[in-house]
């Protein structure tokens, strides 16, 4: 049943709390000043669990994302029983609490009725749970800051680390070379139209101007690269990156060869406002939330960028536009997330 119940949360952009509890598996989802906590406790599988240790965990949870930073904790607990009666016996002591028994939800007397919308698509998923064969229960686990912990090497987003020290590496080169990397791989309209050095408009994707601009860009791909390959996977992460890093140099090569600018262009900003706009269409597939991202958060960091790039000089805007709109575009294409199956 854990398995079931697992999925069906995922759905909901829960994700699983990294513990080292056997009888007890977390699920939360946070808010910016607040979270929503699942917790689930199967008593046919444990019977030895006592109410006492449930409501002690319950307990320690809300007080270890309190001591984090959220205001406000709501929990929620799921008991899987087969026994009805000792399952009620069970939650007698939480209003907060709901029993799943055999593939139906009830909810004792005088106990909360929903919690933030989720029992009637509970209701409908326990009617018929079937979830991809290929899903792992328990495959992916987060910690209290909604942080991945990784099991293995392979779990980590692997694509993402090497563009990121693939950016620090050449920067760094950079440093120690003077200005070789930067004449022989900044792109401009004289290089890249006029000389044929087509190359540049992907080596000009790892050169940056600084430091603040290398800082700058590599907050955003850390921070959220990693979200965005977790739902693509490394290849197609892989390629995104940097097919968008050429649609935003096209884009600014097209402008500024149209209005007659030899100005030379550098950095990762086209890339990572293709990965920006790769996660855009993913949080849109997945009803508005990903992990600790949401809707309006992305859309804030897309509207501040372009209000920073306009108010700002040797900001290269197209490069940002056609990032943003390739990454949109090859997302749409390369993400299909997989519906929960319905009986009919």
């Amino acid at each position: 049943m854990l398995r079931e119940i697992s999925y069906f949360l995922r759905t909901l952009n829960y994700i699983q709390l990294d513990t080292n509890l056997q009888e007890f598996t977390v699920f939360f989802q946070l808010e910016n000043s607040f979270v929503n906590v699942i917790h689930v406790v199967d008593i046919t599988e444990n019977p030895y669990v006592k109410p006492d240790e449930y409501e002690h965990i319950v307990e320690k949870t809300e007080w270890q994302f309190r001591d984090r930073g959220q205001s406000e904790v709501h929990s929620l607990c799921f008991i899987v029983s087969q026994d009805l009666e000792r399952a009620e016996a069970f939650a007698k002591g939480n209003a907060f609490s709901w029993i799943l028994c055999e593939n139906r939800l009830y909810i004792p007397e005088d106990h909360a009725e929903d919690f933030y919308g989720i029992r009637i698509k509970l209701e409908e998923f326990l009617r018929s749970p079937q979830i991809p064969q290929e899903y792992e229960e328990g495959s992916v686990k987060y910690d209290w800051s909604g942080r991945q912990s990784y099991k293995s090497i392979k779990d980590r987003p692997l694509s993402n680390h090497f563009f990121f020290l693939a950016n620090v590496f050449l920067f760094t080169l950079c440093t120690f070379t003077g200005d070789l990397l930067y004449t022989n791989g900044v792109m401009g309209v004289e290089s890249v139209i006029y000389m044929k050095q087509w190359y540049r408009l992907f080596s000009s994707m790892f050169l940056h101007a600084g430091i603040d601009h290398l800082v700058s860009n590599m907050l955003i791909l850390y921070f959220l690269g990693d979200i965005s390959e977790r739902s693509l996977g490394h290849i197609k992460y892989f390629f995104l990156y940097l097919l968008a890093g050429l649609g935003g140099n096209l884009l600014s090569l097209w402008y500024c060869y149209n209005i007659g600018d030899f100005t030379e262009s550098l950095g990762a900003s086209g890339a990572i406002f293709g990965m920006v706009g790769a996660l855009l269409w993913l949080l849109i597939r997945n009803k508005g939330r990903l992990e600790t991202m949401s809707i309006p958060k992305i859309l804030f960091l897309i509207g501040y960028s372009a209000y920073y790039g306009l108010r700002s000089t040797n900001v290269d805007n197209m490069a940002h536009l056609g990032g943003l709109i390739t990454g949109f575009i090859l997302c749409v294409l390369l993400y299909h997330k997989k519906p929960i199956k319905k009986e009919r």
